[in-house]
């Protein structure tokens, strides 16, 4: 079932979740749900919510104050056509944004972020009565600059002999069609411990693509450190080995691809459609960007 929500975004419910969402709920539980799907929300995924989702989700911590203060910043600041333009910090989304069960919480944020100097309260109604300042854009600035400006999809699979094609001929060439440079960890040189270039390989990155085709350990170790950096993840696995995905991760909207050539296809248009055509987009005229 499909719900779209002022708080949430977009998400999706199994038959079995469906009657979680037509049931009163704590303030908290409310927070941590609403927050995980707009996390998948504004990354540009479907969250696909089922009872196991539910169950994990709500175990976990609400996340710290700090990264609370940052995610209003970042709420606030996406889809601004111009500095200091005026925000409703009274809107759904940043409840869900920040993480928080009430209002009082979102005034708390804002009162943290005045004594900074990062953004403030303008007027004490409601309406469009808050503003980031100079010293908030570049919080911003520098919560963002890491993985925007990098052309390189990070691609996260198993290395198994029979996937040396599908590399080739699926993710890479899928990647490239997007505009975007593709990179594998058994093909970078290095002379670091192979885990600490991973982990720098993966910061250095706009995206990560992770396969989980084999299930492999590394791969849920790098989609997970993505995750924590705030790099969008493009989730990928063959359709014969979805059934075994891991409870934890099935929410998440998947390339279930069969054949090379559908990867190929599908990938570019996913990669497309959550962060536009990269800089090495051809189009009929070269390149555009």
């Amino acid at each position: 079932m499909a719900w779209e929500c002022q708080r949430c975004g977009f998400f999706e419910t199994s038959a079995s979740a469906r009657d979680f969402f037509l049931v009163e709920q704590s303030d908290i539980v409310r927070a941590k749900i609403s927050g995980w799907i707009r996390d998948q929300y504004t990354s540009g995924s479907v969250a696909k919510v089922t009872l196991d989702t539910l169950n994990h989700v709500t175990s976990r911590p609400i996340p710290s104050t700090i990264e609370r203060v940052n995610r209003l910043l970042l709420e606030a600041a996406r889809g601004q056509e111009f500095l200091g333009e005026r925000f409703d910090a009274e809107e759904p989304r940043f409840l869900a944004a920040t993480y928080s069960a009430n209002r009082e919480d979102i005034d708390f944020i804002m009162s943290f972020l005045s004594s900074q100097g990062l953004a403030e309260y303008k007027t004490l109604g409601g309406g469009k009565n808050a503003e980031i300042l100079p010293l908030g854009y570049v919080r911003v600035d520098e919560l963002t600059r890491k993985s925007s400006d990098s052309v390189q999809g990070f691609v996260a699979m198993w290395f198994k002999e029979e996937l040396i094609d599908t590399y080739a001929q699926g993710f890479e060439q899928g990647i490239l069609n997007a505009g975007y440079n593709p990179t594998r960890m058994d093909r970078v040189e290095h002379i670091n411990r192979i885990d600490d270039e991973i982990i720098a390989q993966i910061k250095q990155s706009r995206f990560v693509v992770a396969d989980f085709t084999g299930h492999r350990s590394g791969v849920y170790f790098e989609a997970g450190f993505a995750l924590g950096m705030n790099l969008p993840v493009i989730w990928t696995c063959h359709k014969d080995d979805m059934a075994n995905l891991h409870f934890d991760i099935r929410q998440f909207n998947y390339i279930d691809w069969e054949t090379i050539d559908e990867l190929t296809k599908r990938l570019q248009m996913r990669i497309e459609a959550v962060l536009g055509p990269g800089p090495y987009k051809k189009s009929r005229d070269g390149l555009i960007g």
